[in-house]
């Protein structure tokens, strides 16, 4: 299931991927990196791939809008007056976590919010104003909540960066 999920992922988002690949690359796992058997039945997987994509549409309902934090963000810059290098770094942020859970496990309001007061932490910027007060996005009732525990994700997600990174360099001297 996990590579149709791969398959109509790369159908919605901008990282197209073609049924072969994903299908070769699932015989690989699936094989355990024997690469000579995973050629030859990756035509099975190409196979089961259509068959779970299927399967995943209607578990989803077939609804397949994404929708993502960057609007948020410009939206909330906009009626804000947060300067337009807040905004590029709060954007800044949210490509960075989209290699973490934090874009599934947030709405993309909260998001936005955490990652403009991040933004604004980290630059150091004096923000009088109030983003939870927004009329331009929706955010849920526990907002403040919601984006501490965002902001909170997105500072883990920068450390075991950080820490993988020092323990790349440590390896190599």
């Amino acid at each position: 299931m996990g590579g149709a999920c791969v398959l109509l992922a790369s159908k919605v988002e901008e990282n197209k991927r073609g049924l072969k690949e994903i299908s070769r690359a699932c015989a690989h796992v699936a094989l355990k990196g024997k690469a000579s058997e995973a050629d030859k039945i990756h035509e099975t997987w190409e196979r089961l791939l259509k068959r779970q994509e299927i399967v995943l549409l209607e578990s989803c309902c077939f609804d397949l809008e994404i929708t993502h934090p960057y609007a948020a963000i410009d939206a909330l810059a906009a009626e804000s007056g947060v300067p337009v290098f807040i905004a590029k770094a709060a954007t800044a942020h949210v490509n960075d976590c989209l290699r973490s859970t934090v874009c599934l496990r947030f709405r993309p309001s909260v998001v936005a919010v955490a990652a403009l007061y991040l933004a604004m932490g980290i630059h150091a910027y004096g923000f009088a104003g109030n983003l939870f007060a927004s009329r331009a996005v929706e955010l849920p009732a526990n907002a403040e909540r919601e984006v501490e525990l965002c902001v909170m994700d997105m500072l883990d997600f920068y450390q075991r960066e950080a820490d993988a990174e020092k323990q790349q360099q440590q390896r190599t001297h």
